[in-house]
């Protein structure tokens, strides 16, 4: 790598703590070169009960023009009109291209500030301070944005490489049950792609362990931070290695779009992408059985689900969504298939229909049991 690319924003590491967002926060905003004209923060509201008052102390520290923004919370907010009127807030808050906008709050938040600030006056600075699991360990990180449409999720976006990223597990004491699952499922495959040591540290960590913000669980996702970074660095707009983070995300994402937000969150329809994923190399004769059936142990201990909510989605219906992914090209899908531990390939040039038969074949038989 270069010594101008080892400069660039998206090689800035999270900086992990417990306690400590907002001294995080007033240091990352002094180093910046310029300074910022003003700093406006986004604040999600499902994080504002642990998050606004130290929020509002380091801005007052700041002693910068600064406002905080209220964001909307949930999948289903993720969306062209939130982001548009999200934007709309920020000019109205005075924002200009020397502002910084700052994202505090979980996936939903990150993306629609980073996509407002990339849009806004043709891109202004931001930076993340994440506040659930899954943020940490992969939604906040690598400088993707984007909102979902009708279509599709994730289809309308771009890179913007954020300035910094605090990541304070502190606050992940609040998160929800479903928070914590939502995480979980990108810590997984991380621990797949990174290799049998990955894979043993979230095997030997009790379900409780993992359900808390333990010794065990943060040094996973700091490691999948790790491993993103890493990955982020040597390919940052997803020309080659960069691809392989979306592992059970093709499916994952069909079957998330056709479930919706509230029947199918991302991390868990993550989770039944890998299982799909898993399932299907073992059925071309990439994985062994024995690697599958140990990705689905693992699956279950994290409380990960196993089923698709409800009835599958009709083929046709699966073939439409896998068709408009947004990595699909000339209607072929690539697909990261998972060998072993730390080996994974990419099969490109497959068919969207082959795609979805594989979704039948290793969900269909899970519902049916179910």
């Amino acid at each position: 790598m270069s010594e101008a690319s080892a400069m660039d924003p998206h090689c800035a590491a999270p900086e992990f703590g417990h306690g400590h967002f907002e001294r995080a926060l007033v240091r990352a905003v002094r180093r910046l070169h310029p300074a910022p004209s003003r700093v406006l923060a986004v604040l999600d509201r499902g994080a504002a009960l642990l998050c606004e008052a130290p929020l509002r102390r380091a801005l007052a520290t700041l002693e910068l023009p600064a406002r905080v923004v209220p964001a909307p919370h949930g999948e289903a907010n993720k969306t062209w009109e939130k982001a548009g009127a999200l934007t709309r807030r920020l000019l109205a808050a005075g924002c200009d291209r020397g502002s910084l906008v700052v994202a505090v709050g979980g996936g939903v938040c990150t993306d629609l500030a980073g996509f407002a600030a990339a849009t806004t006056m043709r891109g202004v600075r931001w930076g993340v301070c994440p506040t659930t699991l899954l943020g940490m360990a992969d939604a906040a990180l690598g400088g993707k944005t984007a909102v979902n449409l009708p279509e599709g999720k994730n289809l309308a976006g771009c890179f913007w490489f954020p300035e910094f990223v605090i990541a304070d597990a502190a606050v992940l004491r609040s998160l929800p049950e479903r928070e914590w699952s939502c995480g979980l499922g990108e810590v997984v495959k991380s621990a797949m792609l990174h290799g049998e040591a990955a894979l043993r540290r979230l095997e030997r960590a009790t379900p409780s362990a993992l359900r808390r913000p333990s010794p065990e669980l943060l040094a996973a996702v700091k490691a999948a931070a790790a491993l993103k970074l890493r990955v982020v660095r040597a390919d940052p707009r997803e020309g080659g290695e960069r691809a392989l983070l979306n592992l059970g995300h093709t499916f994952g994402h069909a079957l998330e779009t056709a479930a919706g937000p509230r029947r199918l969150a991302h991390g868990e329809a993550v989770a039944l992408g890998l299982l799909v994923a898993v399932r299907f190399s073992a059925g071309q004769g990439l994985a062994s059985a024995a690697y599958a059936e140990r990705i689905e142990s693992l699956l279950t201990r994290c409380r990960l689900p196993l089923c698709y909510p409800g009835a599958l989605p009709s083929r046709a219906r699966l073939t439409a969504l896998l068709a408009r992914d947004k990595k699909a090209s000339a209607k072929k899908l690539d697909l990261v298939l998972p060998i072993a531990p730390g080996h994974n390939v990419i099969v490109a040039g497959a068919a969207p229909r082959d795609a979805a038969r594989a979704i039948e074949e290793a969900l269909g038989m899970r519902t049916a049991r179910g």
